[in-house]
């Protein structure tokens, strides 16, 4: 006798929500593969291409060769792909991470930079590379990433994001502006409410201003360590 046939429900897999959460699960493990298993064969290129580097130095090419020139564009281009990796593979899983909200904001940076170029935004960060806040790893990088692309879509079609970190006193302070562009509210409402869902996780204290005259002003306000 076999094993009896399990009927599955349909109106199960019909449920949008339960299919995007089930997908979710799925990626989340895809994108910490990935991140790990991109990071070898980038060693390996990066090796190589230092042991292709010395070989030409020791054949005394002129400074600023072509072969020199390309030689360079591959480290740099091997190390902008480690780094995004790196940046990609912490997204995915930051529960071990410490609780960095400058690094937070570096990351969603490095991550979200093509949706901002693809949206006609350009994006600039300044304050310190590393501040840890109080606050839980799990949950401030989701926060940080939402207030991001949410400013991106209120500077969409010709606008700029500021991103800021800073401390003042007990508190680290990151201030997100977005100015100029058209803008489009409806694509940044979903995040700017999933910020305010992740805010209480995150021990954070969210401020939101929308002008009237269009973009945006986000403060995230968190303490720092005793």
């Amino acid at each position: 006798m076999g094993q009896p046939i399990q009927r599955i429900s349909r109106e199960a897999g019909e449920d949008p929500q339960r299919r995007a959460a089930d997908r979710a699960r799925l990626l989340e493990r895809v994108a910490v593969g990935l991140a790990h298993e991109g990071k070898n064969p980038l060693h390996n290129m990066a090796l190589h291409v230092q042991l292709l580097g010395e070989k030409l130095s020791a054949r005394t090419q002129p400074l600023g060769s072509p072969i020199e020139k390309h030689v360079a564009a591959l480290r740099d281009g091997i190390g902008r792909v480690d780094h995004l990796l790196r940046a990609f593979g912490e997204f995915a899983a930051p529960q071990h991470l410490p609780p960095d909200v400058a690094a937070a904001a570096h990351r969603a940076v490095q991550l979200f930079g093509y949706d901002a170029r693809r949206a006609g935004v350009t994006v600039a960060r300044q304050g310190p590379d590393a501040l840890l806040v109080a606050s839980d790893p799990a949950f401030l990088g989701d926060m940080v990433a939402h207030a991001l692309v949410a400013s991106i879509e209120y500077a969409r079609d010709g606008g700029r994001v500021g991103v800021e970190v800073e401390s003042r006193g007990a508190m680290a302070i990151l201030l997100l502006r977005a100015d100029g562009g058209l803008g489009n509210r409806e694509q940044a409402l979903p995040h700017l409410d999933a910020a305010r869902r992740l805010a209480a996780e995150a021990a954070c204290e969210l401020s939101i201003e929308t002008p009237p005259a269009g973009g945006a002003r986000l403060s995230l306000s968190f303490l720092l360590p005793r």
